[in-house]
């Protein structure tokens, strides 16, 4: 399983799934009852891998290989009217399809294989963010819709999750903080900032929602986290008061502000993050020079 994991370029969970989910599994087993793939089982794997990563859903995808009926969703759901996503690949109108469905299973898969293949960055702005736009748009626009925003939510931060798990063991010591702000209920962009920050080898801790400020310095200290980015979506200036001690938790940290919260808060305390990559590049940096 191992061995076949890394041929793919997947996780050993993945090819497992594989087989939970859609039958693509081995064919044999030694007289130790441990899974031995064949040749054929093999060549069905990379040509079922390489169908996703183009863009194909894995139910059909698996259906068209060995000719099988697609297997139903675990999840179901209902149908309706696909979420509009202007102008985006294939890989992210088949994500649209399987949420605009209610297919969590599906819309989580698909961000998984995504990930293996093109890395966070390109992921979150190439087919996460094109799908939370839009469906935000949609219930904005209609007042129809909000459970197929909650549902992408939800899937995504289960991808992110198990992705970030998969990658190689990270250090341990003086790792980034990431938290959201006191009154911040979303904080998908940090899952996704953990992921990116695994993939280059740098340890976080992500606090959640709703984290004090006062208790984000007392973890800084104790810590002596090199960095902390702190996200919010709305404006709320009595976060920005409460900085100055936040930074002085230790002479060295660095303090990072990211989302639309902070747009138009002029604060002297931390960095503006404007992007994921951005965001990734500074804390890298900041990681790397930490004493």
């Amino acid at each position: 399983m191992g061995d076949l994991a890394a041929r793919l370029g997947v996780t050993p969970s993945t090819v497992r799934m594989w087989g939970t989910r859609y039958g693509l599994t081995a064919s044999s087993r030694s007289s130790g009852g441990h899974r031995r793939f064949t040749d054929d089982d093999v060549d069905l794997l990379e040509r079922f891998h390489q169908a996703v990563i183009a863009g194909e859903s894995p139910r059909q995808a698996a259906a068209d290989l060995t000719g099988a009926a697609p297997i139903p969703s675990s999840s179901g759901g209902p149908g309706g009217n696909v979420l509009a996503v202007p102008g985006a690949g294939r890989r992210t109108r088949g994500l649209a399809r399987a949420a605009s469905r209610l297919d969590e299973m599906a819309v989580e898969d698909g961000v998984l294989e995504a990930l293996e293949a093109m890395k966070g960055v390109a992921v979150w702005d190439e087919v996460v963010r094109p799908l939370l736009v839009s469906a935000g748009e949609q219930w904005q626009h209609t007042g129809t819709g909000i459970e197929v925003e909650h549902l992408l939510t939800q899937a995504v931060s289960m991808a992110l999750i198990r992705y970030t798990a998969g990658l190689p063991e990270l250090p341990r010591d003086k790792a980034i903080l990431l938290a959201g702000g006191p009154h911040e209920e979303h904080v998908l962009p940090l899952h996704a900032l953990r992921a990116c920050l695994a993939e280059r080898g740098i340890p976080s801790r992500l606090l959640g929602p709703r984290t004090p400020v006062a208790a984000l310095a007392r973890v800084a200290q104790r810590t002596r986290a090199p960095g902390v980015l702190i996200w919010m979506s709305l404006k709320d200036l009595a976060v920005e008061q409460e900085l100055a001690h936040l930074v002085k938790s230790h002479r060295t940290l660095r303090l990072f502000l990211a989302g639309p919260g902070w747009v138009d808060v002029q604060s002297v305390h931390g960095a503006r993050s404007d992007s994921l990559a951005g965001a990734v590049d500074q804390l890298v940096e900041t990681w790397a020079g930490r004493s």
